[in-house]
């Protein structure tokens, strides 16, 4: 039995479509290196984190409002409505909240990494403080001079 359909050489493909795929992928590659050495620079640097200064009536009033915060997580802490550990989390979130309000800066959504980049001193000896107790089952932590230094960053700020 005879087949009427003959197989072409490979040779016989169009090479074409082979070239134009070389071409593309070498015009990709060209543009990745041209971009990277053009806008590389500009994408690795780090933007510069504004402050902003809330105005003297207005910082009283945040002030005020965090002290009052940090109060009733002590209240509760001692009349053991929470554990040491919760009183731990929700100074981290009253101290990040008091900053974010202060400067502007959203340090309540970032790592300790992150907010040692930020060079807010007080709160990286606070939220490096609140870590181990925040995380831990156990801890020894002093949560009354935790409390106690607080309070002093949200009296002092200015």
């Amino acid at each position: 039995m005879r087949i009427s359909v003959e197989l072409e050489d490979p040779i016989s493909y169009m090479i074409i479509w082979l070239i134009l795929g070389i071409l593309f992928v070498a015009a990709v590659l060209f543009l990745q290196i041209f971009f990277r050495k053009k806008f590389g620079d500009k994408l690795k640097r780090p933007k510069k984190i504004k402050i902003k200064k809330p105005k003297p009536k207005t910082m009283q009033e945040i002030r005020s409002n965090y002290l009052g915060k940090l109060g009733a997580i002590e209240g509760r802490l001692r009349g053991g409505q929470i554990s040491i550990r919760q009183a731990y989390q929700e100074m981290s979130v009253c101290i990040r909240g008091f900053i974010f309000e202060a400067t502007g800066i959203p340090v309540e959504k970032y790592t300790l990494s992150e907010i040692r980049k930020v060079n807010i001193p007080a709160l990286t000896q606070l939220v490096e403080e609140y870590y181990e107790p925040e995380f831990a089952r156990f801890t020894y932590a002093d949560v009354n001079q935790s409390l106690y230094k607080t309070r002093k960053v949200l009296e002092l700020w200015h």
